[in-house]
C-alpha cells in the first residue's frame, strides 16, 4: 500500500515508519515544515516520500492524502501547552478530524489511529476523554479502521524512563496516592508490529486492540526498582492527590515544570488491560517490562 503516517518524527512514528516499509508500503511522511531537520537524513536517502505542512491547514492535509491507499494517524499529546495552543482539543480532535475529512474527500479507504489506554466519554482526565472523542470521529469516517490503546509504550530512553529517573535522583521521592496504581507498560517494537501488521489483516477492521505488556507493575515499584538499578534510595513520601494539587495548580503553567493537574488525575487511576485480544490476533508474545529494567534504568 501507499500508506501516509501522521506524526512520523515522534518517538513512536520514527520506529514505526520502518516498519510499515519493512512490511513492504510505500510510506508517506506528514512532517511540520518546523521539523525539516528531523528528516534531513531521510530525504538524502530518500527512503521515505516525505510531505511538509500544518496538520490544521486543510490544503496541507488534503495534498499529503492525495494518492494514498491508507493512513496511519499518531499525532497527539501528553501534556498541554494552551499559552502555545497546544491542547489536547487541537491535538487530538481537532486533528483527527481533519485528517479523517481528507481521507474522505480524497476515498482512502484504510485509517489505522493511535488511541491509549484508558480512553473513554467519562473519563476524569481531559487527555483520555479527547482520545475517545478522536476515537469516535475514526469510527464514524465510513472508512476500514482499527484503533490501538496502548499503555506506557518502553524503550531505552523514552520520556516516562527518563522522569522516573530524574525522580529517583532526588533526595525525596513524591509518591502520589502512595504510588498504589497499576500500570502495564507495553514495548514500542510490539506496538509498532501490531500497527503495521494490521494494514494487511482484513480481521483488524473495525475493532479496538488495547495493548500492554505481561506485566502489571504499582508505579512504586517501578520507582523502586529503577532507584535499586540506580543504586539510589530516595525517602519515599507518600502525598495524597488533594493535597499536591494547589501547588500543582500554581506551578503546571511552567513548561519546566513536570507535572499537570491532568496528570494527577491520570496517575491516580490505574491503567491496565486483558491482553489476550492482541496477542492472539498478531500472535505475538509481548516482551516483559522486567526484562527490559537494566536497559531503561541502568
Amino acid at each position: 500500500m501507499r500508506v501516509l503516517l501522521t506524526g512520523g518524527t515522534g518517538y513512536v512514528g520514527s520506529r514505526l515508519r520502518d516498519f510499515l516499509r519493512d512490511e513492504g508500503h510505500e510510506v508517506r511522511l506528514f512532517v511540520r515544515p518546523s521539523s525539516k531537520d528531523k528528516v534531513k537524513s531521510l530525504e538524502k536517502k530518500g527512503e521515505f516520500d516525505i510531505v511538509y505542512g500544518d496538520i490544521y491547514q486543510t490544503n496541507a492535509v488534503l495534498h499529503a492524502c492525495d494518492g494514498v491507499d491508507a493512513v496511519v494517524h499518531l499525532i497527539g499529546i501528553i501534556r498541554e501547552f494552551p499559552a502555545r495552543g497546544i491542547t489536547f482539543e487541537e491535538l487530538h480532535r481537532v486533528a483527527t478530524s481533519n485528517v479523517v475529512d481528507a481521507c474522505r474527500r480524497h476515498g482512502v479507504g484504510r485509517i489505522i489511529h493511535m488511541s491509549a489506554l484508558g480512553a473513554s466519554d467519562d473519563a476524569e482526565s481531559d487527555y483520555h476523554r479527547t482520545k475517545r472523542a478522536a476515537e469516535r470521529i475514526v469510527e464514524a469516517s465510513g472508512m476500514k479502521w482499527t484503533i490501538f490503546r496502548p499503555s506506557w509504550i518502553f524503550s531505552p530512553g523514552d520520556e516516562l524512563s527518563r522522569t522516573i529517573v530524574a525522580l529517583v535522583n532526588k533526595p525525596v521521592l513524591p509518591l502520589i496516592g502512595g504510588g498504589r496504581s497499576q500500570m502495564q507498560p507495553v514495548a514500542l517494537d510490539d506496538v509498532c508490529s501490531c500497527m503495521a501488521r494490521s494494514l494487511g489483516m482484513p480481521e483488524t477492521q473495525g475493532k479496538i486492540y488495547e495493548l500492554g505488556g505481561p506485566d502489571r507493575l504499582a508505579f512504586k515499584e517501578i520507582v523502586a526498582t529503577a532507584a535499586s538499578q540506580l543504586g539510589k534510595s530516595p525517602t519515599e513520601m507518600a502525598v495524597p492527590a488533594w493535597a499536591i494539587r494547589p501547588f500543582v495548580w500554581l506551578l503546571e503553567r511552567f513548561e519546566s515544570f513536570p507535572l499537570t493537574l491532568d496528570q494527577i488525575k491520570m496517575l491516580s487511576k490505574d491503567n491496565v488491560c486483558e491482553i489476550d485480544p492482541f496477542v492472539k490476533t498478531f500472535q505475538i508474545e509481548p516482551k516483559s517490562f522486567r526484562d527490559a529494567i537494566p536497559a531503561l534504568f541502568g
